[in-house]
């Protein structure tokens, strides 16, 4: 796993997971930021992270993103 710091535009990662299970990461879940999914960085803007899974965009902050358990593919 990696921190968000060491994140950059251009990463591929595996989501493992979550740190823990409340009403936002579920909705995060909704969303398409599942366990097994792969993600990959577009755009760092601040704290904010723009993430490409399958054919979507995702706009996420760093604190959330900080809640996903997280690979480098």
């Amino acid at each position: 796993m990696f921190r968000n710091g060491e994140m950059k535009v251009g990463t591929e990662f595996v989501v493992l997971g979550f740190e823990e299970d409340s009403p936002i990461v579920a909705k995060l879940r909704c969303m398409g930021l599942r366990k097994g999914k792969k993600a990959k960085v577009l755009i760092k803007n601040g704290r904010a992270y723009l993430l490409k899974l399958d054919n979507t965009r995702l706009v996420i902050d760093e604190e959330l993103l900080s809640k996903v358990k997280k690979e480098v593919c």
